[in-house]
């Protein structure tokens, strides 16, 4: 039976491909870290982390996003660590909010 974390990068690369993107799970055997991406596609290179719980102040942050966002506005979260650039800055959406995104683009 397939580890959680497995399911997870199939469920990642299957999502964008319904998306119309050509997403593909790449296996660890044989590769090392930062050899390749957990799932690779036309446009992204994707890493996967499927853990028992994400940190509240990451969930708070979100959570204060979207009761702050108006007028179909996405909420996302900028999460920069003290001495670092801002072009290393993370930027976190939730899943619904980028599947609109990507379909607000087709239109």
């Amino acid at each position: 039976m397939d580890k959680t974390w497995k399911k997870f990068e199939r469920w990642v690369g299957s999502f964008l491909s319904e998306l119309g993107d050509q997403a593909l799970r790449i296996p660890v055997t044989g590769r090392t870290r930062g050899d390749s991406p957990d799932v690779t596609s036309n446009y992204l290179s994707i890493e996967c982390k499927y853990r028992k719980q994400i940190p509240l102040w990451i969930k708070d942050a979100m959570a204060q996003a979207v009761a702050s966002s108006r007028e179909g506005k996405t909420p996302i979260v900028f999460l920069k660590e003290k001495g670092s650039s801002f072009e290393d800055t993370l930027i976190i959406f939730r899943a619904k909010d980028f599947i609109n995104k990507l379909k607000e683009k087709d239109n």
